[in-house]
């Protein structure tokens, strides 16, 4: 999966997070098109595509 990802789409994982102890969520973005992907990673070693999208846009912190 993260072949496809950076190789073939271009994309970079942004972020990253457990969902469970068993699952780990990752958010990857293609900066030039602004394609996103939310890819379920399990402990056994199984991944998997839940969501994408289209028009990643960047947050700012908002100001102290």
């Amino acid at each position: 999966m993260t072949h496809t990802l950076t190789q073939v789409l271009g994309a970079e994982r942004q972020g990253k997070g457990l969902r469970d102890p068993d699952t780990l969520l990752e958010v990857w973005v293609t900066r030039k098109s602004g394609d996103w992907v939310i890819v379920q990673n399990y402990a056994n070693g199984t991944s998997c595509i839940v969501a994408m999208g289209e028009h990643w846009e960047e947050s700012l912190p908002d100001p102290a």
